[in-house]
């Protein structure tokens, strides 16, 4: 009975079902992991140099570490699940100089959540510091000796919790600014320690800096503000309790006060880099979820399909792009699997792949139309066709033997016409709504007064990012995955179906590349973008022009002596020749 509900359970096609348990083991597994360098951090602050050359041994047995530990511990998992709850696998589309402004408005709620619990951890971190390190920052009230009056309100203590404010606030909007709650996928199959191994001594450095500049830029400001800040809440409190403030010494001219503050800030910095450095590691890392169904081929499908859960779709082109990538075996088991009732599995998952290209080619469109006399009409994409073309049909044998039969001695065909030129685009588009749509015309208009605010504005032009491009990593899974099981069609293809549709792939290849050519010519602010080299792909727009180039060169060079013999449509065997003449 079990092992028929274990069968009945692998059986299951659900990609999103069995995506979501191994989601949850990940994330068990982060707290394990998480343990560990709760453990580690905790060492690192109890080691004492005075107790010579026991300060180790003191600083792995000690009841400080363990205390610490679970303090740490518990700051970790808070910061798991803060990034479980905000993380996005998409960017936030934004189309001005601005973009840093738009992140923190554009989501009130999560840019509010993310600044108000790092607050939290900060401060939860100042109490426990002051714990273990103990010294007169950490209390709140001072007794002068001498005097009989009421208790002093500390400067020192005033001064941390500023900090500790200071120090959560940026670190929760630097998170949001920066984008780095949104997912970034390893491009190649790694092992979980071996990307650890590498992110870790970034987490450290990156941890120290962090503390250093908030607590330098703290200390200038708070030099000149910090006595009024002082005044003003000893006089709060005095409507409360009865308080005096007595004259004392700035607290920021103290070494050991300085010294408390960059090791408290070090330290807390150091559990959310690592925690967020796990998480980052643990969510992306390739699956194989395929593998837990019976039918992998199909759950693969599934998941392609799926639309409820971005995450989820993006773990399964992330598999697709694995298995076509490194996986011979699985590779031709698409291209041979033709047993389904829908049609074979290689045009439902090139389906899937050319909707994502078509969409994405739809959206550059429309976001940055050409220029014409007349005005644009609808976006014409090649649109799918019920059959093949009559000139292509084919079947029953391998492609090789297909295309060994049909080569034909061709001529060289010219090359594709000139690229049009674009429109100049506007500095916020439709997705700017609400908050962040009125904050940035205030900001605007005033820039717009100043000749050195119209030169901003004027490089925020050539500085535009498109929504189109949001979920750049999804089009390049689907861009590699698609002409890599093309380009191994040619000797993996055992009954020639792919070679039925690769003018339709091509020809939404070049519509895409024409469409990413534009997006990148306005945005660097030249007619064309025939010359961009690897080199200067400093956006995702020319990253892209890359992706899709470098696929469609491997696809020339896999299939060169056979052009004349796949019988392109002229339009797309004109654009082909281009990368075939550089093979040449």
């Amino acid at each position: 009975m079990y092992q028929a509900a274990r069968n009945q359970a692998n059986a299951s096609a659900d990609f999103a079902k069995l995506g979501n348990k191994q989601l949850g083991k990940r994330f068990l597994r982060a707290c394990s992991y998480e343990l560990l360098f709760a453990y580690l951090i905790a060492v690192a602050a109890s080691i004492n140099l005075k107790n010579g050359r026991y300060s180790v041994l003191v600083g792995l047995l000690s009841a400080r570490t363990i205390g610490y530990t679970a303090a740490s511990y518990l700051v970790g998992l808070a910061t798991l699940v803060v990034h479980g709850q905000l993380f996005r696998v998409t960017r936030s589309p934004h189309s001005s100089h601005f973009p840093k402004l738009q992140r923190l408005l554009r989501s009130p709620a999560a840019t509010g959540t993310a600044i108000g619990a790092y607050t939290a951890m900060s401060y939860f971190m100042m109490v426990v510091h002051g714990w273990m390190f103990g010294g007169h920052a950490t209390r709140m009230w001072l007794y002068p000796e001498g005097s009989y009056g009421p208790p002093q309100l500390n400067p020192a203590w005033l001064a941390s919790c500023v900090l500790a404010t200071v120090l959560g606030c940026s670190y929760g909007a630097q998170l949001v600014m920066d984008e780095r709650l949104q997912l970034s996928f390893p491009a190649v199959d790694q092992g979980r320690v071996y990307v650890l191994k590498d992110r870790l001594p970034g987490g450290f450095a990156r941890a120290l800096a962090f503390a250093f500049g908030v607590q330098w830029r703290f200390c200038l400001v708070y030099f000149f503000s910090g006595w009024c800040i002082y005044r003003s809440v000893c006089g709060v409190l005095a409507r409360a309790m009865t308080t005096s403030a007595y004259g004392m010494s700035n607290p920021l001219l103290s070494p050991s006060g300085l010294a408390f503050w960059l090791l408290s800030g070090t330290l807390t910095t150091l559990a959310w880099e690592l925690a967020h450095r796990l998480f980052e590691v643990v969510a992306t890392e390739p699956t194989r979820i395929c593998s837990l169904s019976q039918d992998p081929n199909a759950c693969l499908l599934n998941g392609l399909r799926h639309r409820d859960s971005p995450l989820i779709q993006h773990l399964a082109y992330q598999e697709l792009y694995r298995l076509t990538m490194f996986s011979a075996e699985q590779r031709k088991g698409l291209l041979t699997d033709i047993d389904r009732q829908e049609g074979t599995m290689w045009r439902l998952v090139s389906a899937q792949c050319m909707d994502v290209i078509r969409t994405a080619t739809g959206q550059l469109r429309a976001q940055n139309p050409p220029k014409e006399s007349k005005p644009p009409g609808p976006s014409k994409l090649p649109a799918k066709p019920t059959e093949p073309p009559a000139q292509s049909r084919a079947g029953g044998a391998p492609m090789k033997d297909i295309l060994q039969q049909g080569r034909k001695a061709g001529q060289a065909l010219p090359l594709a016409p000139a690229k049009p030129t674009v429109a100049p685009q506007e500095l916020f588009g439709p997705e700017a709504q609400g908050l962040e749509k009125y904050v940035l015309t205030l900001v605007i208009d005033m820039l717009v007064q100043s000749a050195v605010g119209q030169r901003i504005l004027k490089r925020s032009l050539r500085a535009q990012s498109t929504s189109a491009l949001s979920n750049f990593q999804l089009q390049v899974w689907a861009v590699r995955s698609l002409m890599r099981l093309v380009e191994c069609s040619i000797s993996e293809d055992s009954f020639g179906l792919v070679q039925k549709d690769i003018a339709l792939v091509l020809s939404t290849m070049f519509a895409y590349l024409a469409e990413l050519e534009r997006c990148a010519a306005s945005h660097s602010g030249g007619p064309g973008c025939a010359d961009y080299t690897v080199q200067t792909t400093n956006r995702q727009a020319l990253a892209m022009v890359q992706v899709v180039r470098n696929s469609l060169y491997a696809f020339t060079t896999s299939f060169y002596v056979y052009l004349e013999a796949l019988k392109l449509p002229q339009d797309v065997g004109r654009q082909l020749q281009v990368f075939a003449n550089f093979q040449a």
